[in-house]
């Protein structure tokens, strides 16, 4: 097994280089998706183990394989995937060109995909690689240059957060055919590179139903080895280098946010007594007529029809406010007759607002943009049970500057 860090994950300099240290005795090595991803993985990796993968993904044009070409002179590992049937032939030309023998791999388009939020990148609609068409093209093209001998890698890539270790062996089983299947071809391969896709328990739900856990850990999801070793000894092919580019499961626990709670806002309540008079004063008859449908709702029937009454006269006495027709006192006197019948029958439901020192938008824009779920925990009072909802609201003037799941 030889892993590799996709730097797209967190491009922080130093959790990089941290990974490159701490994994040089595993010869972990780096994936680049961009150029200049690429260049940050290659001025980490030449502090790293010389056996580490130097793994060039994502769109390639010629300033891109140029550049990976240029870490095979570094004495980097490097593998070239093309993910677009076009990328053979430039890297064919250029390394020519360059008087460079090039590590080439495919990323294959499986048909296995799974339908969750983070699976739209898999299968055959997916957006990089190759369909078994186009991978029979480029091992064709690669014969006649001579370069057969070059592709070493298979890439494919199921989806992040892979909802269940079954479907995971599910794809390694159709990959490890098609590795097979290029072995017979006669490429001389090496490495099956899984992608990402090893999932996170975010909310704690230990669930596959869910998009932000997963129902597995880390021992279940290595059982996919035996899915490719099944295959190879079937096909009589030496079992390849297990690659994996889990950089969600690698950093998603590599930090940790700190803010203080300001102070607290308390959900608005109405403590002046309420003159049913004064509110009947302005009221036209349709709204005095809910309102003695409430009076005898609450003496004759359940709950869910006194609220259905509730709510529908104080939507009158609205609709009255806003044509001009009824006082801002007498309608805050109806807010506060409501607020008394949700308590009275048990469905008041308060919701405190804690406001917090930072930015939404700064610290964690992932949670606005991607409704991306974050552990939240408090670190003091943790001897006292919680007895109020709330949620938490930063200190901009945007109304979405608010954290409202855990």
């Amino acid at each position: 097994y030889q892993g590799v860090y996709p730097v797209k994950s967190n491009q922080d300099r130093f959790v990089v280089e941290d990974i490159v240290k701490f994994g040089s005795s595993f010869r972990f090595g780096l994936e680049a998706g961009s150029k200049p991803e690429l260049l940050l993985a290659m001025s980490c990796l030449c502090k790293g183990n010389p056996e580490a993968l130097l793994v060039c993904n994502g769109f390639k044009d010629a300033e891109y394989i140029s550049l990976a070409l240029l870490a095979r002179k570094l004495a980097l590992k490097h593998v070239i995937v093309l993910e677009q049937e076009e990328e053979v032939d430039m890297v064919i030309d250029i390394s020519q060109k360059l008087s460079v023998r090039p590590v080439i791999g495919v990323r294959a388009k499986l048909r296995t995909k799974h339908s969750g939020h983070f699976g739209s990148t898999s299968g055959e609609k997916g957006k990089f690689g190759l369909t078994t068409t186009q991978v029979l093209r480029v091992v064709k093209k690669l014969q006649d240059s001579g370069m057969l001998d070059c592709l070493q890698l298979l890439h494919f890539h199921i989806g992040s957060q892979i909802p269940s270790t079954a479907l995971l062996s599910d794809g390694v089983g159709e990959a490890a055919q098609i590795y097979s299947e290029l072995v017979r071809l006669g490429a001389r391969m090496k490495v099956v590179d899984f992608g990402g896709g090893l999932g996170i328990d975010y909310n704690g739900s230990k669930s596959g139903d869910s998009d932000l856990s997963v129902p597995y850990g880390l021992q279940e999801y290595a059982h996919v080895v035996n899915a490719i070793r099944f295959v190879c000894d079937r096909k009589s092919v030496k079992h390849p280098v297990i690659c994996s580019e889990s950089g969600r499961a690698i950093v998603s626990h590599h930090s940790i946010l700190i803010f203080e709670a300001i102070c607290l806002t308390a959900p608005a309540t109405h403590n002046e007594p309420i003159n049913i008079p004064f509110i009947m004063e302005g009221l036209s008859e349709d709204a005095c007529a809910d309102y003695w449908n409430l009076r005898d709702t609450a003496m004759r029937t359940g709950d869910g029809a006194f609220w259905f009454y509730a709510d529908q006269w104080k939507q009158r006495c609205v609709e009255q406010f806003k044509e001009g027709t009824l006082g801002i006192e007498q309608l805050a006197s109806v807010d506060g007759l409501c607020e008394w019948v949700l308590k009275a029958i048990g469905a008041s439901d308060p919701v405190h607002t804690y406001n917090i020192n930072l930015s939404v938008f700064t610290s964690i824009p992932d949670l606005w943009g991607i409704d991306q779920l974050f552990p939240i925990v408090p670190i003091h009072k943790l001897d006292q049970r919680p007895g109020a909802r709330g949620i938490l609201s930063d200190l901009t003037c945007d109304s979405d500057g608010k954290i409202n799941k855990f």
